[in-house]
């Protein structure tokens, strides 16, 4: 009992005296304060080792060693401490070290120094830089005093001097050039502190993929920016790309490509519009599936059209749905007008009747005239001349500059037709144009194309009625068409990334249009909206209301600018990018793009990537973080980055850093070197596993001679 009360106890007995290993931190930032400590770290039988990037054993304290690196690497230090088998280890730094440190298994007794007066300087690099955009460098300046400073910046921006009144604490300035190439910045600080230098190679990321179609002008400009461009004839799939240039008629593409371009708009990819002769609201964008990605919307500038649609609804119109296929072709004229456009439809068989008279195609006007039109029904002859008189008395009547008569029918006229030929030749002196077409090969084609003739307008053949829809959208085309405006066009600018820095010229051809309320406008011609930008889906739109082919075409920015377009387009959120900031509290990564629950692995760990905005995530690795880290989505990897390293010098507290190790290991922070006299210089031998051992024998030994000397007893029965 009383071994087991002393082993409770624990008392030690001192056996040898203690081993000691000092670990001196040499690194840059501690290097003046260790040396004037070093006279006082004498010990008796203690060893020393010195370190900064790497340890090396040294003889003296006093010793100083200029080639062990630029960093401060305390672990393999103490890895190296440990090896000389100690009984406690004495660390003299000033806590700034730039790995992660692992408390070791024997007592750290620490001695904090104060680093040293500086003032460093790093170059940052844009977090995603593309050929041909202005990129910016940023110059971060960390010091830990107040003093003057001379900061040279040389790039390909050209050298750059800078006097500047240094403060404690962080300081930034940017360093702004149009990155063409790899290249390189150097950055050169000189102070009272010394000279510090450094050095950032900055290289574009892969090439933007652009595909164009229909417009070769916008083609050679995105490729003299280093763009990987592709004039494809048509959309196929995937798309390759991250952005999709369209002077292309929507009527040249088919509802499969155009569902494509919707998807790829959808998932991310991003649409150029143009103005070419076939592009923009010259080919029919406006009606399309698209129509409300479009950033710019026709402005209304003329005095609108007149349109009555003279429709054969005669019983020979029932063969092979014609009818049918005639309206929904007339819906589409009705979609495509603009408010101020009129329309009307009269009827005819064996005699005319209205299906509704000519009004503004406003939405409500739209409303009432796809409804009239869907309850046409055919039968009986075909006599055309009193629906042509009507219609032309319906056209006189109204205010509008431009006044057209459309005739279709599929049969031979059956009432006299010099009547009617004599009315359209009437009608083209007062400015009423009569087009005029022959559905099938029953049409009555001789008096159609002398009716065209005589009224100043064109004879169309519809072979099939297969081809009415595409026609009547054809149509909608020519009665309805944007006209471009000539001249010189003054252009001023709205603040956006893709402006900074930009003063283009006039421009010689103009569609009016304005940006949409959810657009935004960045380039104008009085209040015309030239080039508007937006979002849609999870990608971006731009539409730009001039023809390259004839605009710009010796400015020497035009190039740049447009490459600029294209830029800010490709960079969509949906678009992978991922970047680290070394922050106080540690490493931010912050990742952006279509993932699915990313998770981020570094040092054989790994950590949800949280959500922090639309498809934006963070994660935070501890401050002394550094080398690389992946992204994880599922069990694939899909980005790696390189996290920075630690600053040697760092505005963060060192005497902190070394409590939180020295009470980790089992030892506590020193105040000054006169304290490490006070330690035991003795190793002291811990009893109670001895005393704990010898009870137990004792125990056993006892059990034992009670068993010897046991004598059993006789019992009378």
């Amino acid at each position: 009992m009383m071994l087991l009360l002393l082993a409770a106890w624990g008392p030690t007995v001192p056996l040898r005296p203690a081993r000691t290993v000092v670990v001196l931190d040499q690194s840059p930032s501690a290097w003046e304060a260790t040396a004037r400590l070093a006279p006082q770290l004498e010990l008796p039988g203690a060893r020393y080792l010195a370190f900064a990037s790497r340890p090396q054993p040294i003889a003296t304290p006093t010793a100083r060693r200029t080639d062990l690196g630029q960093g401060t690497d305390l672990e393999r230090a103490l890895e190296a401490a440990q090896e000389l088998r100690p009984d406690r280890i004495v660390v003299v730094s000033d806590g700034l070290w730039q790995t992660r440190v692992l408390p070791p298994s024997v007592p750290v007794y620490a001695l904090p120094v104060a680093p040293s007066p500086n003032l460093s300087v790093s170059l940052l690099p844009p977090a995603y830089p593309m050929r041909g955009e202005t990129v910016e460098v940023r110059v971060l300046l960390e010091s830990t005093t107040s003093t003057e400073a001379r900061l040279v910046l040389e790039g390909p921006a050209g050298r750059l001097t800078r006097e500047l009144k240094v403060e404690p604490g962080r300081q930034s300035l940017g360093y702004r050039f149009p990155l063409e190439g790899p290249t390189s910045v150097r950055a050169i600080l000189q102070s009272p502190l010394g000279t510090k230098q450094a050095r950032l190679e900055v290289a574009p990321t892969d090439q933007v993929r652009v595909w164009v179609l229909g417009d070769p002008a916008l083609a050679r400009y995105l490729e003299a920016q280093g763009f990987a461009v592709e004039e494809p004839k048509h959309i196929t799939l995937p798309i390759r790309a991250e952005v999709v240039a369209l002077g292309k008629s929507a009527l040249e593409l088919s509802p499969a490509e155009l569902d494509a371009l919707q998807s790829f708009l959808a998932q991310g990819g991003s649409l150029l519009w143009t103005a070419t002769p076939k592009g923009l609201f010259f080919g029919g964008w406006e009606r399309s599936s698209l129509a409300d990605a479009i950033p710019l919307e026709p402005l209304q500038e003329d005095g609108g059209v007149g349109l009555v649609l003279v429709l054969d609804v005669s019983g020979s119109m029932l063969e092979a749905d014609k009818l049918g296929l005639a309206v929904a072709g007339s819906l589409e004229l009705i979609r495509s007008a603009r408010d101020q456009d009129y329309i009307g439809v009269v009827a005819f068989s064996s005699s005319a009747r209205w299906v509704f008279r000519p009004r503004p195609m406003t939405p409500q006007g739209r409303r009432e005239a796809e409804s009239l039109l869907l309850s046409v029904r055919a039968g009986g002859g075909t006599e055309i001349g009193e629906a042509y008189a009507e219609a032309l008395q319906a056209l006189r009547g109204l205010k509008t500059e431009d006044k057209q008569v459309l005739v279709l029918t599929d049969g031979l006229v059956q009432d006299p037709t010099l009547p009617t030929l004599q009315a359209a030749h009437q009608a083209q002196a007062n400015k009423i144009r009569t087009n005029a077409v022959a559905l099938g090969s029953d049409a009555d084609r001789a008096f159609l194309r002398e009716l065209a003739k005589q009224g100043g307008g064109t004879f169309y053949d519809v072979p099939s009625p297969k081809d009415l829809p595409r026609f009547f959208l054809e149509e909608a085309q020519r009665a309805f068409q944007r006209e471009a405006l000539v001249g010189n066009f003054p252009l001023s600018l709205r603040p956006h990334p893709i402006t900074r820095q930009e003063s283009p010229p006039p421009l010689a051809v103009i569609l009016p249009a304005k940006a949409k309320p959810w657009a935004q406008g960045l380039l104008y011609s009085g209040s015309r909206a030239v080039l508007a930008v937006g979002e849609a889906g999870r990608g971006r739109v731009a539409a730009l209301a001039t023809d390259l082919s004839r605009s710009w075409q010796n400015w020497p920015g035009a190039s740049g600018f447009l490459g600029g377009v294209v830029r800010w387009l490709a960079q969509t959120p949906a678009r992978p990018r991922i970047e680290a900031l070394r922050q106080p509290d540690g490493v931010r990564v912050v990742l952006e793009g279509q993932f699915e629950r990313p998770r981020l692995r570094y040092a054989g760990s790994e950590q949800a990537m949280l959500p922090s905005g639309p498809l934006r995530y963070e994660a935070t690795l501890p401050a002394d973080s550094s080398g690389e880290a992946v992204v994880l989505e599922g069990d694939q990897p899909r980005l790696s980055l390189r996290l920075p390293e630690p600053p040697e010098w760092r505005l963060e507290d060192g005497r902190a850093n070394l409590a939180t190790l020295a009470e980790a290991s089992g030892g506590r922070l020193l105040t000054s070197p006169a304290e490490l006299r006070q330690l035991p210089t003795r190793a002291d031998l811990p009893t109670r596993p001895y005393l704990l051992g010898l009870a137990i024998l004792l125990f056993l030994l006892e059990r034992y001679l009670e068993r010897r000397t046991y004598t059993p007893r006789s019992v009378a029965i």
